[in-house]
């Protein structure tokens, strides 16, 4: 991704990110919104929040049309934080995420023989807005057929990573392994900025970025044989740069030996991320390390304060809120009981 920071002021994007911090929402609105009866409810609630200009007088009838102005807020305020500061390119290579969702759901679609109409229905798009690269996708997007999306990627940075996830679905017969292809790619690149840039692998942020890298490789071993996946295919998809506290040799034995989730479980108490281990089957053990991340993020005001890792931080605790705040409205639109409901949100301490 081209550079895209325009002033490098690193006090005045802290500053931003302290006041962004202080909009949050805390346990005691999610704890009501859990009891509201519509999307149209929780929708209202939210224009006396910060996301109120991005909701104006939109009514609001869905689950979905909710999430996607979430997320439309979401990536505004990452690229505003982007063009403020780089964070030693950071900040920019998780931008690089909100392109990639896109990309694989156009893939996905295309896979399970989606039309043009439905895959448009499951795009957010608002990166490719700001970066002037709608066009990448919609042409994608418009192909006929799967190969010819693979081809419609041609010219971008998605065209070799698309191909290797074309080999890899035609071998295992699962969507998701265009998921895989691209989280692998677009992780080499967040690898790349923390190990190359000015924070590195023992800075704070460095080390919340690349909780991400052990997430993606755990989620691998875990589940490469619901995907189709042989170990040993598995283990050549596994990053081998990047890792925080987990080894990827750790995960190509667990996998070579056909080990349970118990096993998996074992290991990840090895770690920090045990202490937020709830459970030990498959959800739980990946859970752990999403919960770890985020109270890293939440502690990192206090650990790292005007350092790189706020601004990192805020991306992440973002994220989580509309994580939350889209479950609860899909939660509300499927009757989901208030409890089970509060049980799926995660919440920092």
């Amino acid at each position: 991704m081209p550079r895209l920071t325009e002033y490098d002021d690193d006090v005045y994007a802290m500053t931003k990110a302290y006041y962004y911090r202080g909009t949050l929402l805390d346990r005691t609105f999610f704890k009501l919104a859990v009891g509201f009866t519509s999307v149209e409810e929780l929708s209202e609630r939210l224009r006396s929040t910060r996301y109120g200009p991005v909701l104006g007088g939109v009514r609001i009838a869905s689950a979905k049309q909710l999430e996607k102005v979430l997320m439309g807020s979401l990536v505004d305020l990452h690229y505003r934080m982007m063009r403020l500061y780089s964070c030693g390119g950071i900040l920019a290579a998780l931008f690089s995420r909100y392109l990639s969702w896109d990309v694989k759901a156009v893939l996905r679609g295309k896979a399970v023989g989606q039309q043009y109409e439905q895959i448009l229905e499951a795009l957010y798009m608002r990166a490719e807005e700001l970066l002037g690269r709608r066009d990448m996708v919609v042409r994608a997007a418009a192909s006929r057929d799967l190969g010819g999306a693979v081809m419609g990627l041609s010219g971008t940075e998605y065209y070799g990573v698309a191909q290797e996830g074309l080999k890899l679905y035609e071998s295992t017969g699962d969507p998701v392994a265009f998921d895989l292809a691209i989280d692998r790619f677009t992780l080499e690149g967040i690898v790349d900025a923390v190990l190359k840039g000015d924070e590195d692998r023992r800075s704070y942020a460095g080390r919340l970025a690349l909780t991400m890298v052990d997430e993606y490789n755990l989620g691998l071993a875990l589940r490469h044989a619901s995907v189709g996946l042989q170990p040993a295919q598995a283990a050549g998809l596994l990053l081998a740069r990047g890792s925080l506290y987990l080894e990827p040799d750790s995960l190509r034995r667990l996998m070579s030996e056909a080990a349970p989730p118990s096993a998996y479980a074992e290991l990840i108490r090895r770690t920090p991320y045990g202490r937020h281990l709830r459970g030990e089957d498959v959800d739980s053990i990946l859970e752990s390390i999403a919960l770890f991340r985020l109270h890293a993020a939440d502690a990192a005001w206090a650990t790292a304060p005007m350092e790189c890792a706020v601004l990192v931080a805020l991306v992440f605790l973002v994220e989580n809120e509309v994580r939350n705040l889209s479950a609860v409205a899909f939660g509300i639109e499927n009757r989901v009981p208030r409890d089970r409901l509060y049980e799926l949100l995660r919440l920092p301490d």
